[in-house]
């Protein structure tokens, strides 16, 4: 089967590969030779599904682009790029509805859970779900929270419930949890609307409830009014007066602390149907976008740091 246009020239030009995908080459077959058991199963019971089924699963017509890297590499550079699907078809040479049905089969391989087992889990796999995590580290210690917002269209309907008075403008917002330890974000939760504070957020996650109160947690002004016993906060400047220059050395040193979560934000908005405007009515399927968004994150951290 010939090759895309698209796809010779990528996998010929390094640099550019990188540029596109976030991944290099190696990073990015490492991932598709992770991933490929897993959607050869799940192919398989999918064609095993079909009602009044007359041939072996397997049989009949296969995928355009031939290879499962090739499918992995769509969802890539479709996670990378706000492009559509026509201009996604052109790239490929595929038809459109064909780069929907790669997006709708391949994406929950990147965000029903963390690919890998590592030395890092002692052979248990990574997971983007707080609870499991909880489960396989129980010598929890810190966990970072923020709150990042994604800017939309303006809504139709009920625009001031999506309208941000920080950012002035129509979000949907999402708090990110992560490992302090590792640099590993271990939680994203569904997107809601933009006027949605981040502490009130957290408190629907039910994220703080499921920590033991031996784990410490560390945010911004966004949770003042959370416990102080286990929250590690920036001291408010009191009204009508100024910070003692203590209060002010412990902000820096917590801000400090917290810029780990910062960097993940940038990371996973590094993939730009995200990062950018985002064009997903479905909240549903824009947490999806998010999950996958921070799994290769993840992914590549891992990798960079020579665990996997």
């Amino acid at each position: 089967m010939k090759q895309p246009k698209i796809i010779t020239t990528l996998f010929n030009k390094p640099y550019l590969f990188r540029r596109l995908t976030t991944l290099n080459i190696e990073e990015f077959n490492l991932l598709a030779a992770k991933l490929e058991p897993e959607w050869k199963q799940r192919e398989y019971e999918r064609l095993l599904a079909r009602p009044n089924r007359k041939n072996k699963p397997g049989q009949g017509r296969k995928y355009e682009l031939g290879s499962f890297a090739n499918l992995l590499l769509v969802i890539i550079i479709y996670l990378r790029t706000t492009i559509g699907s026509e201009l996604l078809s052109l790239l490929f040479d595929i038809d459109q509805s064909t780069i929907k049905r790669i997006v709708r089969r391949v994406m929950p391989l990147l965000t029903d859970r963390f690919i890998p087992k590592t030395e890092l889990t002692k052979k248990k796999r990574r997971t983007n779900n707080l609870d499991e995590f909880l489960k396989d580290y129980p010598e929890l210690k810190d966990v970072i929270f923020d709150g990042t917002d994604v800017n939309i269209k303006r809504p139709q309907k009920r625009q001031k419930q999506s309208y941000s008075g920080k950012r002035k403008r129509h979000t949907k917002k999402t708090i990110i949890a992560l490992h302090k330890q590792t640099k590993l974000i271990t939680g994203v939760s569904p997107p809601k609307k933009g006027t949605v504070h981040d502490k009130k957020q957290l408190e629907a996650t039910g994220w703080n409830d499921k920590l033991s109160t031996e784990v410490n947690r560390h945010g911004d002004l966004g949770f003042y009014g959370m416990s102080e016993d286990n929250w590690i906060i920036p001291n408010k400047k009191p009204k009508g007066k100024d910070l003692t220059e203590k209060q002010r050395r412990q902000n820096r040193n917590r801000a400090r602390d917290r810029m780990p979560v910062e960097h993940s934000i940038r990371g996973v908005k590094m993939f730009r149907r995200i990062g950018e405007l985002v064009t997903i009515k479905s909240d549903d399927f824009l947490y999806n976008v998010l999950l996958a968004s921070a799994n290769l994150y993840n992914f590549k951290r891992l990798v960079r740091q020579g665990i996997y």
